[in-house]
């Protein structure tokens, strides 16, 4: 199928008139085309192919993390020609939340429990860099996919199911200097999947992990990780969360 995307104009009006609008969100009515005036040109077709998919929705609560894992595969593997830049357009994601009945069905059942008015700016638009990686509902897992996307492995989503072991963990994951460098995020990954293995599912790992990036976001701005391998990462993160855990062990 080809993309479509908005007009700045059509974005910019749905935006701002999201109060409005709320009730359509949470409506299976296909309210788009009756919002804009007749004859307006609201969105454009771009010259980009990609495959389909569906997305799915378990609607366990409990399930969101292994929901999130399938749909990443299937939207990368599906939107795997898109470049970065491509992948950046905010007016693109927007229009596919709003524009494809099956898209929105899904932003529907895995977001919109009512119909708030942040909820549906975090979801259904890109309103900056922050939500295009972390708010946005398909956008997000398109990004999961191409910074964990792992061609050396035979498991090409290996990461992929790291970073979604848990909400709390890919949320910090992406909020941190590694998710722009794949050695980075690799190296950080394999550490959070080391660790948990090392210390077992008694224990949460989150606490340790958040002190673990203010050491790394330390460590990058005193020494350049630029040329690091993974494995280098993997060992300064590793390391660092073993201290941190030994030294809370010492002190109970």
């Amino acid at each position: 199928m080809l993309l479509g995307y908005f007009t700045e104009d059509a974005y910019d009006s749905l935006l701002s008139d999201i109060p409005k609008n709320a009730d359509h969100y949470s409506s299976e009515d296909n309210w788009l085309s009756g919002y804009f005036q007749p004859g307006k040109e609201y969105f454009k077709m771009s010259s980009v192919e990609v495959n389909d998919f569906t997305p799915y929705c378990s609607n366990d609560e409990d399930q969101k993390s292994v929901d999130d894992l399938t749909n990443t595969r299937n939207i990368y593997d599906a939107f795997r020609k898109l470049t970065p830049l491509q992948a950046s357009n905010r007016y693109m994601w927007t229009y596919l939340c709003h524009a494809v009945p099956k898209y929105r069905n899904y932003i529907r059942n895995r977001w919109m429990k009512d119909a708030r008015e942040n909820t549906i700016k975090t979801r259904f638009f890109v309103s900056s860099s922050g939500s295009l990686l972390n708010d946005n509902a398909l956008s997000r897992l398109w990004w999961y996919g191409y910074l964990t996307y792992d061609e050396k492995n035979t498991n090409h989503y290996a990461l992929t199911e790291i970073l979604l072991m848990n909400q709390t963990i890919c949320t910090d994951v992406m909020d941190t200097f590694n998710r722009m460098n794949f050695n980075r995020m690799k190296g950080v990954l394999l550490a959070i999947a080391d660790f948990k293995n090392e210390i077992g599912d008694k224990e949460g790992i989150t606490d340790y992990f958040r002190e673990c990036k203010k050491y790394l976001n330390h460590y990058a701005a005193v020494t350049t990780l630029e040329f690091l391998e993974p494995e280098e990462i993997r060992d300064l993160a590793f390391n660092c969360m073993m201290k941190l855990r030994n030294k809370k062990l010492r002190g109970a």
